[in-house]
């Protein structure tokens, strides 16, 4: 009996491979290319519920309980595509595209401590993926509809964002992962593409910059998300307004607290006032920056004992009447 129970414990040690599929099934005049890239990425949310699985049971190996937020967060920041295989079949006159992806989650380099304490930042790249995958899912679904020259249209335009999106989704792992080195050199082709612009071109500004901040290389941050503000983008499909408020932060350790405090204000304010570490991090800029709205409240004076001092406490009064 004692075996069996030790052997999940085992298992969890080693790497854990993941095949995962999804499927496009094709309408008249389909684009093979998006058939594929729309069968991949249904593959991809398999395969991270999936690890979900992997990383639960692991958590529960040391005595930690994750919510399903947490699962969700940290499998998408721990699996690792290692095969991708695309098959064209054709079915009952149906033409539709299968993409099989072998994964990995290694759940022995996963310091699941180290990525809670970080969870606000990974779960701040999560969402903007999500919401990336959301954008194309909607634009996908207007492809299906759409006829003639307008199909032709949203066609292109699909095309290219599956192919950023791969890329931003990449990267977006890459800094989850620590791995901001190799974020930056993805990043640095599509920003040196003179056919990305617009909002594509802004968001990978920011992502780099998100990339050299967590390198601590403050300057290098700094230029790619004012260049990532002055690129034409909308804010509403590109989550740019976020380079705001990694700019406060980092008036903040400088101590330059007026600019912090209008950079994060801004950051506040596009985030619907929703986030509560945008909101934190403002006060503080904010008391900093105008010290005299918010001035310390004084410490009431107490004896060893920890019992309220009167005497010293009606003493202050007195001198300040006085004053």
């Amino acid at each position: 009996m004692s075996v069996l129970l030790l052997l999940p414990c085992i298992c969890l040690a080693v790497p854990q491979q993941i095949t995962a599929s999804g499927v496009y099934v094709m309408g008249e005049n389909d684009s093979p290319k998006i058939a594929k890239d729309a069968a991949r990425q249904e593959a991809m949310r398999a395969a991270t519920e999936k690890a979900g699985v992997y990383v639960e049971s692991y958590s529960k190996t040391k005595n930690m309980e994750l919510s399903a937020d947490d699962v969700r967060v940290i499998s998408g920041a721990v699996l690792k595509v290692l095969r991708e295989q695309a098959v064209p079949e054709l079915s009952a006159g149906v033409w539709k595209y299968t993409v099989t992806l072998t994964c990995e989650v290694d759940t022995d380099n996963i310091d699941l401590q180290s990525m809670l304490e970080n969870r606000s930042k990974l779960e701040k790249l999560q969402q903007e993926r999500d919401a990336l995958k959301k954008q194309n899912q909607e634009l996908l679904e207007k492809y299906k509809q759409a006829k003639g020259v307008e199909k032709e249209r949203i066609g292109t335009e699909l095309e290219s964002q599956y192919n950023l999106q791969d890329i931003f989704d990449r990267c977006a792992i890459f800094i989850q992962q620590g791995e901001q080195r190799r974020a930056i050199f993805e990043l640095n082709k599509v920003i040196n593409d003179r056919k990305v612009t617009d909002s594509p071109l802004a968001y990978a500004h920011y992502l780099r910059g998100r990339a050299y901040y967590e390198r601590n290389m403050d300057n290098r941050a700094m230029e790619d998300f004012a260049a990532a503000e002055t690129t034409p983008h909308n804010d509403k499909i590109y989550p740019i307004w976020r380079a705001r408020y990694y700019q406060g932060l980092i008036y903040s350790d400088r101590e330059q607290w007026e600019q912090a405090y209008a950079k994060l204000k801004q950051a506040w304010d596009d985030s619907g006032h929703s986030d509560p570490d945008i909101e934190a991090a403002m006060l503080k800029a904010k008391r900093q920056a105008y010290p005299s709205r918010y001035p310390e409240k004084r410490r009431v004076p107490q004896r060893e004992n920890g019992e309220v001092d009167w005497e010293k406490v009606v003493s202050e009064v007195l001198i300040g009447i006085l004053r």
